[in-house]
């Protein structure tokens, strides 16, 4: 995906405020898919330059949440870097739901 695109669709997204209960899936060229969030860190700009942009799988969001609300700012060694050109398709999509 270009990256005014992948810029498009997240910034359009996150703006609404509504993305906080549900998991974005990344699929990429090579058949791997992401399950996480994206998050705008302070290289958000430099990043999307280059067509890359920062992703917190959702293993990691918990330490993620947890240091933040320890130390008021955003770690970014519980994120990872994704490229553009290895993006097929973004999807927003709602977590599995136990149901007991």
């Amino acid at each position: 995906m270009i990256k005014e695109e992948i810029a498009r669709l997240l910034e359009d997204t996150y703006s609404i405020g509504d993305h906080a209960p549900s998991v974005t899936r990344v699929m990429c060229k090579d058949d791997v898919n992401f399950y996480g969030y994206f998050n705008s860190f302070s290289d958000y700009t430099d990043l999307k330059e280059k067509n890359q942009f920062r992703f917190i799988p959702r293993n990691n969001l918990k330490a993620f949440k947890e240091e933040f609300t320890k130390k008021g700012s955003y770690n970014s060694t519980y994120s990872i870097i994704l490229n553009g050109d290895d993006i097929i398709d973004i999807e927003f999509v709602m977590p599995l739901q136990l149901h007991i």
